[in-house]
């Protein structure tokens, strides 16, 4: 084998690896934060400790990922949240958009470009039509740093605002 074949091969498995590990990154943030959007919604909701927990763990969870992020858009507006923290809900619709890009569709291939920009090609398909699209690394990267910090961080603030005064002073 040539110089350029083993370069060529060496990129891919560094790619594919490199492709792996930004989405199972992302894919754990995307687990993180929709267990804080629960915590928030059903800490917001409840009236006490126990029904916060019912809440967070029986009903909550009933909701679509979409009706759970448009609820949090909700409470967030009319408590005025939005202002202090107004990357939540953006970052919160782009990660689970790409959560779900990634797991309704098949890895076809990679792509590598001469200056080492490494693009995944996925298929999906749809009542018998494929569609292929291609995802940059660091796209998924920089989604997953972001919502790090959304999930991590923020959301954290915000249960803390959500939950009520019976849970800071035991009554």
């Amino acid at each position: 084998m040539d110089g350029k074949g083993a370069g060529s091969l060496l990129n891919s498995v560094i790619g594919k690896a490199g492709f792996a590990v930004a989405m199972h990154d992302l894919l754990g943030h995307a687990v993180m934060a929709e267990l804080m959007m629960n915590s928030v919604i059903s800490a917001r909701l409840g009236r006490d400790v126990a029904e916060i927990s019912l809440m967070e763990t029986k009903a909550i969870p009933q909701l679509s990922v979409n009706a759970r992020i448009s609820l949090l858009e909700e409470i967030m507006q009319s408590e005025g949240w939005d202002e202090d923290f107004p990357f939540v809900i953006p970052v919160l619709r782009a990660l689970f958009n790409m959560r779900n890009k990634l797991a309704h569709s098949l890895a076809y291939g990679l792509e590598t470009s001469d200056a080492g920009d490494v693009k995944a090609v996925r298929w999906s398909f749809r009542r018998g039509a494929r569609t292929e699209e291609t995802i940059d690394i660091e796209t998924v990267m920089g989604l997953a740093r972001s919502a790090e910090a959304v999930a991590s961080v923020e959301m954290s603030f915000l249960h803390v605002r959500a939950l009520p005064t019976s849970y800071w002073t035991a009554e």
